[in-house]
């Protein structure tokens, strides 16, 4: 399968907060200037539009509006993990989020 990605990512694990109908906290296993991983056992159906709250060490508050583009299910390995998720593809990052990424990368 080719890789899709057009940006470097960086794993990086932070709380979140996203919502559909309800919101939800989970945590960021990966992080890109283009998108993000989230880890989380909810099904959310991909092309589902997701307001995102993501607290930043050092920085306040970012509001990201994000795009599910994969989603997937695994069942748990030997030690109980699970990489459950969400692909989510952001849709015009601000520049405090893009910035921060690109320090997590240099």
């Amino acid at each position: 399968m080719p890789e899709k990605r057009v940006s470097e990512r960086v794993f990086k694990r932070l709380e979140v907060q996203f919502r559909t109908i309800v919101e939800n906290t989970a945590i960021t296993s990966n992080l890109s200037e283009s998108g993000l991983f989230i880890r989380t056992k909810r099904g959310i159906p991909m092309g589902s539009i997701l307001d995102i709250k993501l607290n930043l060490p050092g920085l306040k508050e970012i509001h990201l509006t994000g795009k599910v583009v994969r989603s997937m299910k695994t069942v748990a390995g030997l030690l109980g993990e699970s990489k459950s998720g969400m692909g989510v593809h952001l849709i015009d990052p601000p520049a405090d989020y893009t910035d921060y990424v690109q320090s997590l990368i240099s």
